[in-house]
């Protein structure tokens, strides 16, 4: 029998279904957690509750379900942020469950052990940006040229070529998480006014919401997908779409996560994630300011978070400095 990587929800002792149950309405003073943050959560300790079943231990965490699970992932060709991410599920579903405090020290260990090797490890993106260099402006760049290819394709990738074209777009000037973007409904979400769009959403990871109305330069790609270059009435196509997806297929389905993010690899070599690093990097000169409004357009609510996703913020900031250094160097008398 192959083993397991993961239990699901509903195979999970009653006690931790509870706990879970918990996260999502919290009592009056404790913390609250995002769907996204609880998702992770049952990941988590999902896979904890995979290991111990593999070998035949009880469904409950004890110290030598932890054991097993630790040395699990330490055989596993994982980051040791991966690691870490599920280990502290676990660690949250245990002081949820009230397992001991003294034996839950041993599981902060363990992830003070994996966050210590995670800071010396070098990110993905980091690697990746390093292999294949990009900008926010080479983005947009990507977004005019499969606009360009779309309006000289008469086949049935013409559609595709738009719906590509316009994530470029927007993704460019509104770095939304990828599956806000897939979310996003005509009518609802994203609003045809005036010639203009208006996009009203909530993060589904820190509830942050977007509101107002979205720069005038992706009217035609938001067109676009209602009409496909086809010369027409955008308004009565747009009162037919309203309460389907924005990126939607020839019937108005859905499009997939994963088709969204394999059309921006195949324009730009990256997944989508990689703007809100850009974003990031590309305000950093503009100091503290700079990082305020990353975060604004990226939907983050946590000040810390700018870190996280900076990569080449520290060398934009020198050299900004510089440019001020000479420039009142310029002005001084000689």
């Amino acid at each position: 029998m192959q083993e397991r990587k993961s239990l699901p929800l509903d195979q999970f002792p009653r006690e931790i279904q509870r706990a879970i149950m918990r996260f999502k309405t919290p009592r009056r003073g404790r913390k609250g957690y995002s769907e996204a943050a609880i998702q992770n959560t049952v990941y988590g300790i999902g896979h904890y509750l995979a290991v111990v079943q593999n070998v035949g231990l009880p469904l409950e965490i004890s110290h030598e379900g932890l054991s097993v699970f630790i040395d699990s992932l330490d055989s596993r060709a994982l980051r040791s942020s991966t690691r870490l991410t599920y280990l502290s599920a676990v660690q949250t579903v245990a002081k949820e469950v009230n397992y001991p405090a003294e034996k839950r020290r041993l599981i902060l260990e363990d992830c003070e052990i994996y966050r210590s090797a995670m800071k010396k490890e070098v990110p993905t993106k980091v690697r990746k940006l390093a292999a294949k260099p990009i900008t926010l402006r080479d983005i947009a760049k990507a977004a005019v040229e499969w606009r360009k290819k779309a309006q000289q394709t008469t086949n049935n990738r013409r559609q595709t070529y738009f719906q590509r074209s316009a994530f470029l777009a927007l993704l460019s000037l509104t770095p939304l998480r990828l599956r806000d973007v897939n979310a996003l409904e005509v009518g609802v979400h994203v609003i045809r006014q005036n010639e203009a769009w208006v996009l009203r959403v909530e993060s589904s990871k820190t509830n942050f919401r977007h509101s107002g109305p979205l720069h005038y330069s992706l009217t035609p790609y938001l067109d676009d997908l209602l009409l496909y270059g086809e010369k027409g009435l955008c308004l009565t196509r747009y009162a037919e779409r309203v309460g389907t997806r924005l990126f939607a297929n020839h019937i108005d389905e859905p499009l997939s996560l994963r088709t969204l993010a394999a059309g921006f690899k195949v324009a730009t070599g990256h997944s989508p994630h990689i703007v809100r690093t850009l974003v990031h990097d590309a305000m950093a000169v503009h100091g503290a300011h700079g990082s305020d409004i990353a975060r604004v357009l990226c939907g983050q609510t946590s000040v810390q978070i700018a870190k996280v996703y900076e990569i080449h913020a520290e060398r934009f900031r020198a050299e900004k400095a510089q440019e001020v250094l000479a420039e009142i160097q310029r002005r001084m008398p000689i």
